[in-house]
């Protein structure tokens, strides 16, 4: 199944920049789409993918951040993320 997951992930800390890049970027891996809003994080490939990388950006966080907000929005759908969406 395909499915799209909208993330914001808010590192509980002064300097939050840095965690958020590195939260950005232990999301990508060749087979899932990963594009950035200014508000959000968009991912999107099969469940087993997305959760895999998800499950690895939220464990690598809570070593850079260990306490963090992360805020996920799952549909059951490959939504269009292609356009309109900046990639990082």
């Amino acid at each position: 199944m395909i499915v799209t997951v909208e993330i914001s992930h808010y590192p509980l800390q002064e300097t939050y920049e840095k965690p958020i890049l590195s939260f950005i970027q232990d999301l990508k891996h060749p087979t899932v789409l990963v594009r950035t809003t200014a508000m959000s994080t968009y991912v999107k490939g099969d469940i087993n993918d997305v959760f895999d990388r998800i499950k690895a950006a939220v464990s690598s966080s809570s070593k850079e951040a260990p306490i963090s907000s992360t805020v996920f929005k799952l549909i059951p759908k490959d939504l269009p993320i292609e356009d309109g969406y900046l990639e990082y």
